[in-house]
């Protein structure tokens, strides 16, 4: 089954970039197929700027300078792939689901990011987040090795 056919935008959580470009050996395979469907325009993505945020800490806290400029250019350049700001609509619908979900601010931020953008779809890996009703969740860790693209 691949469930990306019904969705012209999926929104991505850090932790599918992290496991992309840290080579993540059990879920590298599929961010590879997810990235390459946004890549080859089967769909758009979207990701929210806290999600950059997230992913440049650990090589900054490393002091490694060319990993941040790797990862801000591939971000910031990934085709049908919009980086998208913290803005006020981003900012209240984030207050709403961390009100109604009791969710981490950083989680709120990128579930609403994904909303006010209009996705379809969020691919992530934290199961909290299923509870959301406002987009469809999906966890990397309930796929199968045949259920993606």
């Amino acid at each position: 089954m691949d469930i990306l056919t019904d969705h012209d935008l999926i929104a991505l959580d850090t932790c599918l970039w992290i496991y992309h470009l840290e080579d993540h050996p059990i879920y590298r395979k599929w961010t590879k197929q997810i990235l390459q469907a946004v890549n080859s325009g089967q769909c758009c993505g979207v990701t929210s700027e806290m999600s950059l945020l997230e992913i440049l800490v650990q090589p900054l806290s490393l002091g490694l300078e060319k990993v941040v400029d790797d990862y801000t250019h591939k971000l910031d350049n990934f085709p049908n792939m919009t980086l998208y700001p913290v803005n006020r609509d981003v900012t209240l619908q984030a207050a709403t689901l961390r009100a109604k979900y009791k969710l981490r601010t950083p989680d709120a931020l990128i579930l609403a990011t994904a909303i006010v953008q209009g996705a379809s779809l969020m691919l992530t890996n934290d199961v909290q987040w299923k509870q959301v009703s406002e987009i469809s969740v999906i966890c990397l860790s309930d796929l199968s090795k045949d259920e993606l693209v």
